[in-house]
C-alpha cells in the first residue's frame, strides 16, 4: 500500500508504465491470465475479507470473485477490438493502433471491491497502462488482495495503490503523473471531481479523460406475457442482493396493470423468502446495513413514502442490525418521493402500477439516471425506447456475463457500456507513402 505522497505515487507508476506499454498485447494478455490464476488462488482470502470488512453477504461475495475471474477470461476476447489493423487510404497504406494513455487513476468504491478494482486495473494494464488505484477506505484490504494478486506478473510499480482517504486521495485526479480517470462513485462524487477537473484546466493542466461511473436508479419493467415467477425472482435477487448496495440493482418496479395480479403474489413470496442474517452463513441473502447515511436516507425515504399514501407489500421493517428487504407500493400522485426519484442504496424499493406498455416507458425514462433496465414480456418498443446503456430481457439486472459490460448515460455516466479496454487507450493512425 502506498503511503507516500500522491504526486509521488503517480510518478512510481509513470515511471514503470513504458515497460507494460513495451509488451505486446498478446504478451499483455499471458500476463493477465497469470493474474487470473493468481486471484483464483486468493479467492477464499478475497471472499473472508469482503466479508469480515464490508459485510458481503458470503454467496454475493463469491458470485462478485467468479465475475472478477470471468472479465480476465474475456480479456483475449474483448483486446481483439484494440489489435492494430491496416484501414483504408487512398494511397499507399494506414495502420489504425492503440496506443494508452499512461497512468490511469482507479478510483474504486466500497460496495464492489473485488468486482471493480480487478475490471480497471487488468483493463488498464491489457491497454498498456500502469494503475493508479486508490480503493475506499471501507475496503482497503480486500481491494488491496484483488489488486497484489492482479499485479503479480508485471513490472514493479505497474500496479501503485494510494492508500489515502478521499479527501487526501482527490488530487490525484487532476495530478499531472496521471493521464486518465476512471471513478466508480456515487453521481455527486463524480460531478465533484469534475468540478475539480475543470477548475485544474482552468489553471493549465493537460485535458484527460474522464470516465464516470456513477449512480443508477434502474427500472424492472413487467410486461403482459410475462413468466411472474421468473420476473419476481429476478426482482428479489436484482433488487436485494448485497443489501441493494449496487448501482446496477432493480431500483424502481414497473407493473402493468395486465400484469399485476399474477406478479405480486410471485413478488411478495419470492422477496419474502430472501435469508436475511450473518453475512458469513453461507445461506444469507442480506446481510446488515450498517447505521450510516445509506441506512438514514432509507429510514427517510420510507416514512416519507409511507406518509404520502405507500403501501408496504412485503418487508419487516428496521430490526437491529438489519433492514428487511421491502417494497413499498406508491400511488400515483407521490412519484416525486425520495424513494421513487432519488437511488436508494439500501434493501428498499418502491413499486408503480402502470396504465400500460406506454406508460410504463415514460415512468422508466422519468429519471436524470442513465444506467440499466430490465424488461420481463412481451414489448418490443419498450426495449427500444428506453434510454439506458445496458438493456436485459428476460434477464435479471445481476446477469453475468463480462461481455455484457457495465456503463452509463447522463448521470450515470458518459460513454454507456463500453469495455474499459477500448476506453483506456487512444487512437492512433500510422500512414505511409506508396513506393517508400
Amino acid at each position: 500500500m502506498g503511503v507516500a505522497e500522491p504526486s509521488e505515487l503517480a510518478r512510481r507508476a509513470a515511471a514503470a508504465q513504458p515497460a507494460v506499454a513495451a509488451l505486446t498485447l498478446d504478451e499483455r494478455l499471458a500476463r493477465a491470465a497469470r493474474s487470473r490464476t493468481a486471484l483464483a488462488a486468493a479467492g477464499e482470502r478475497v471472499v473472508d475479507a469482503a466479508v469480515a470488512e464490508v459485510g458481503q453477504p458470503r454467496r454475493f461475495a463469491r458470485r462478485e470473485l467468479a465475475s472478477a475471474l470471468g472479465l480476465l477470461d474475456a480479456l483475449p476476447t474483448l483486446a481483439e477490438a484494440i489489435r492494430p489493423r491496416r484501414v483504408p487510404a487512398v494511397s499507399g497504406t494506414t495502420e489504425l493502433e492503440w496506443a494508452p494513455y499512461g497512468v490511469v487513476l482507479g478510483w474504486h468504491a466500497a460496495n464492489s471491491p473485488v468486482w471493480v478494482p480487478a475490471l480497471v486495473a487488468a483493463s488498464a494494464l491489457v491497454a498498456g497502462n500502469a494503475v493508479l488505484a486508490r480503493p475506499s477506505s471501507r475496503a482497503r484490504a480486500t481491494t488491496g488482495l484483488v489488486l497484489d494478486a492482479i499485479a503479480g506478473p508485471w513490472p514493479a510499480d505497474a500496479v501503485v495503490v494510494a492508500d489515502l482517504p478521499g479527501p487526501a486521495a482527490e488530487p490525484l485526479v487532476w495530478d499531472p503523473g496521471v493521464q486518465a480517470v476512471v471513478t466508480h462513485a456515487s453521481s455527486a462524487t463524480c460531478k465533484r471531481q469534475l468540478a475539480g477537473l475543470g477548475r485544474a484546466y482552468a489553471e493549465g493542466a493537460r485535458l484527460r479523460p474522464y470516465i464516470p461511473e456513477g449512480s443508477g436508479n434502474d427500472a424492472m419493467i413487467v410486461l403482459a406475457g410475462a413468466d411472474p415467477e421468473r420476473a419476481a425472482r429476478a426482482a428479489a435477487l436484482g433488487g436485494f442482493a448485497n443489501a441493494g448496495q449496487l448501482c446496477m440493482a432493480a431500483k424502481r418496479i414497473i407493473v402493468v396493470r395486465e400484469a399485476w395480479e399474477a406478479f405480486a403474489p410471485a413478488l411478495v413470496a419470492a422477496v419474502g423468502a430472501l435469508r436475511v442474517g450473518d453475512p458469513d452463513d453461507e445461506a444469507t441473502d442480506v446481510g446488515p446495513l450498517p447505521e450510516g447515511p445509506a441506512r438514514a436516507r432509507a429510514r427517510a425515504a420510507l416514512a416519507e413514502a409511507l406518509a404520502r399514501g405507500g403501501e408496504v407489500l412485503v418487508g419487516a421493517g428496521e430490526r437491529g442490525a438489519y433492514l428487511h428487504p421491502t417494497v413499498v407500493r406508491l400511488p400515483a400522485d407521490a412519484l416525486d418521493v425520495a424513494l421513487w426519484r432519488e437511488e436508494s442504496f439500501a434493501p428498499l424499493r418502491g413499486l408503480v402500477v402502470a396504465d400500460g406498455p406506454e406508460h410504463a416507458l415514460a415512468l422508466a425514462n422519468d429519471t436524470p439516471y442513465g444506467l440499466g433496465a430490465a424488461v420481463f414480456g412481451q414489448g418490443p418498443e419498450v426495449v427500444a425506447g428506453l434510454r439506458a446503456a445496458r438493456v436485459l430481457v428476460d434477464e435479471g439486472p445481476l446477469y453475468q456475463d463480462p461481455l455484457l459490460v457495465v456503463g452509463g448515460v447522463d448521470d450515470s455516466g458518459m460513454a454507456g457500456a463500453r469495455p474499459k479496454l477500448e476506453q483506456l487507450v487512444f487512437a492512433r493512425r500510422v500512414h505511409r507513402a506508396a513506393g517508400v
